[in-house]
This record gives structure tokens, C-alpha cells and sequence, in this order.
């Protein structure tokens, strides 16, 4: 009577005599610095581990992995920019491990904020007097909603648009090279 194999004898069997390629090692290896980052700044951002853990953490990475290059750092934080979050964190790792000079995306997130209530109220002010205008709506109980405007909605979409065009263009230039 023949023995009954389990799923993972029968792949083991089918698979005995490959090989991964330099290339496909390559980009298994880069998968996993990838992900390791990921999860290390998730815990970072979720404050499981203070900043200085994090730096020694990556520093082992690197090490581990033979990594010299910080792409995958600056790419995963750079995916995780929110101009309306607090960025501090993200600022400070960028700046300690990278070696990148925060200064400028520290004043595109200023300007994008002050941009961001300078444009709210302007267009609280639109919505209150059109109120006026149409309903005879008037006082100081009244209150622009904003987050049903679609109006200010399209607004702040164009305006994460450019920042987040801005964002990409200095990244850009810092792994070129530039800043």
C-alpha cells in the first residue's frame, strides 16, 4: 500500500533542484529589508519603541542585511507623510539615519498648514455668506460644515496633491544627490 504524503513532502519533492536566481535572492532580500522597516516604523509610530531603539534597530538591519543604501527607509517614511499629522517623528528618523536635511520639507509642511486654515476660512466665509445671500441665514450660532462641502473637499484634495507632488520632487532630488 502506497504511503500517503502530506502537501508540503509533495512541493519539497517538485522543488528539490531549484534554484533562486542572483537576482531573485536580490529581491527577496530587499522584500525583507523592506518589510522589517515597515514593521519597525509602525512600532516607532505607534510609540512601542522610543527613537533611539529605532536607530539601533536599523543600524542592525543594515548591518545584517549588508544594506549601504537608505532607500527603503526614505521611501517607506516618505510614503507616510501627512501633512495634517504630527511628522516629528518621521522628521527626526529622516534626519538621524538618513543623514537628510529636514529644514525644507519641515517648511513645505507650514506652508501647506497655514495654506490649509487660510483656505478653510476663506471658504467657511463663502459658505456663511451665500447662507445669507440664498436662505437669509445670519448670526454667530452659524457654522460652516466643511466636511460636506464638496467644493472644499476638491480644495484639500488638490492641495495634498501639490504637497504630496512637492514631496516626491525633493525625495527626488535628495536621491539623486541634490539636497
Amino acid at each position: 500500500m502506497g504511503e500517503i504524503k502530506s502537501t508540503l513532502d509533495l512541493v519539497m519533492e517538485k522543488t528539490r533542484n531549484l534554484k533562486l536566481s542572483d537576482e531573485e535572492k536580490q529581491a527577496q532580500k530587499q522584500s525583507e529589508v523592506a518589510s522589517r522597516i515597515k514593521g519597525m516604523l509602525q512600532k516607532l509610530q505607534d510609540g512601542l519603541i522610543p527613537a533611539s531603539q529605532f536607530q539601533a534597530e536599523y543600524e542592525q538591519l543594515k548591518t545584517e542585511f549588508g544594506q549601504s543604501d537608505d532607500s527603503p527607509l526614505i521611501d517607506e517614511i516618505f510614503s507616510r507623510f501627512d501633512p495634517d499629522a504630527d511628522t516629528g517623528i518621521f522628521l527626526s528618523i529622516l534626519n538621524t539615519c538618513c543623514h537628510f536635511e529636514t529644514a525644507q520639507i519641515s517648511s513645505m509642511i507650514d506652508d501647506y498648514r497655514v495654506a490649509y486654515r487660510e483656505a478653510a476660512q476663506k471658504r467657511s466665509l463663502q459658505i456663511k455668506d451665500r447662507l445669507e445671500k440664498k436662505y437669509a441665514i445670519t448670526g454667530t450660532a452659524v457654522v460652516s460644515n466643511l466636511d460636506a462641502d464638496e467644493e472644499w473637499q476638491q480644495l484639500v484634495q488638490d492641495m495634498r496633491g501639490q504637497f504630496e507632488k512637492q514631496l516626491n520632487h525633493l525625495k527626488a532630488g535628495f536621491k539623486g544627490g541634490a539636497p
